[in-house]
């Protein structure tokens, strides 16, 4: 399976692996598509649809990951103190950081 999150959650016991990727190797995740939207903030989602001309739905559904699972994680470099005020910050595109997580047991 392959997710898009907005950011590096474990959600199960297991080694894993997680690389940062350039904004073009992130494009290119995102266009091969086959993946399965967590995104959970309409703004990560304005980015990420400006990145690569692709818009991921929202959702906060878990991303169980199994052995060979991956995601692209794309996610601010900081944390917004007040999430309320995530929209009213404004985030230009070298605020944002990708990478991409597996599990590899």
């Amino acid at each position: 399976m392959r997710y898009l999150l907005n950011s590096a959650v474990i959600t199960a016991e297991g080694v894993y692996e997680y690389r940062l990727v350039t904004p073009a190797e992130a494009r290119e995740w995102l266009r091969a598509g086959g993946w399965v939207s967590r995104i959970g903030y309409p703004q990560t989602a304005d980015h990420i649809e400006k990145l690569s001309g692709v818009r991921p739905e929202l959702s906060r559904e878990a991303s169980p990951m199994e052995v060979g699972d991956e995601a692209l994680v794309v996610r601010l470099k900081y944390r917004v103190t007040d999430p309320g005020q995530k929209g009213a910050v404004p985030i230009g595109p070298e605020d944002w950081e990708y990478g991409i997580l597996r599990r590899l047991r």
